[in-house]
């Protein structure tokens, strides 16, 4: 079809609207790439497609592609041997889930949904990934005490640390409190230190890190707390280091996967987009259209026409 005709037809604002109807932006981006096609074969898988999905909706609600995302981009990069961060590492635990969901739902939908039932075939196995990603991760993306003796050892060193720090800094707030600005704990630099007043300096030594813009108070380390903020610094070091090795290791068994992952999107894209059809059509109300083939059509009427009597001609 031309161009000219499309426009005509206002063929951008039905993908748009069609668009809407998508769940994720891989199935948007087919939607807006959709374009009608000559070929009679395709036209009826797609109407056999919408149909198969309407009749899932009028059965069950719940169907479609629930939390996935377009992790292509993700699973390229740790298949490069990059390390994903915790959000990258939560959309593909949330995409995998997904595609195990819909492809138990259409496993159960076969006679109904034949066409819809044999692309759910082509979405991956999570390969424990997701249980892995569970074991590591919050929900918010934090990484777990669970995800490795290691880090859960650091990070009980590293509270220890932190509790013999701020007694040693608490008593200096009770000892020197006329000395202070206020009696508070703060960071600079990574540091914790204490909010001296200007005109105090050198009464308690110290390691000035920072000023206030006023110049009237001095944040300070001071000397007999330094060793335990380096305690402190280098056990959160470790820990940060211990946190990327974690992500590193479950990166490469992503990228293991990676083919077979973006894949599996590809196919929850054309699903959803079918998906989208189908609360399309049931939007407008349609009706599914009866095809005929062009060349069958035109055999037909030969057929009819060289059947004809002359006594059926009436001038």
């Amino acid at each position: 079809m031309d161009p000219k005709t499309l426009r005509v037809l206002e063929y951008d604002k039905i993908r748009e609207r069609l668009k809407a109807f998508c769940d994720f932006s891989a199935s948007m981006e087919l939607a807006l790439a959709l374009e009608p096609t000559d070929s009679f074969d395709l036209a009826i898988a797609r109407i056999a497609e919408t149909s198969e999905a309407r009749l899932l909706f009028s059965t069950n609600d719940n169907i479609g592609i629930g939390g996935a995302h377009d992790i292509r981009q993700a699973v390229d990069l740790a298949a490069r041997g990059g390390v994903l961060d915790p959000q990258q590492v939560l959309d593909i635990k949330s995409t995998l889930i997904s595609c195990r969901e819909l492809k138990k739902s259409l496993e159960r939908k076969t006679d109904e949904a034949p066409r819809l039932s044999q692309l759910a075939a082509g979405l991956p196995d999570p390969h424990g990934i997701v249980d892995a990603v569970t074991r590591i991760l919050s929900d918010r993306g934090e990484v777990l005490d669970s995800a490795s003796p290691k880090l859960a050892d650091l990070r009980r060193q590293i509270k220890i640390a932190h509790g013999r720090l701020m007694s040693r800094l608490q008593r200096y707030l009770t000892e020197s409190a006329n000395k202070l600005q206020e009696p508070i704990i703060t960071q600079r630099d990574g540091r914790y230190v204490i909010p001296l007043r200007a005109e105090f300096k050198g009464t308690i030594k110290a390691v000035v890190h920072d000023q206030s813009s006023s110049g009237a108070t001095l944040f300070v380390e001071p000397l007999p707390v330094v060793e335990l903020n380096n305690e402190l610094r280098e056990l959160e070091l470790q820990a940060r280091d211990e946190e990327r090795r974690i992500l590193a290791e479950l990166s490469a068994q992503v990228g293991e996967h990676a083919e077979e992952f973006k894949y599996g999107v590809e196919n929850l894209a054309m699903l959803d987009l079918i998906f989208a059809k189908a609360k399309y059509a049931e939007e407008l109300k349609a009706s599914e259209p009866i095809l005929g083939q062009r060349s069958k059509v035109k055999s037909f009427l030969r057929q009819a026409t060289c059947n004809l009597r002359p006594s059926t001609f009436h001038i």
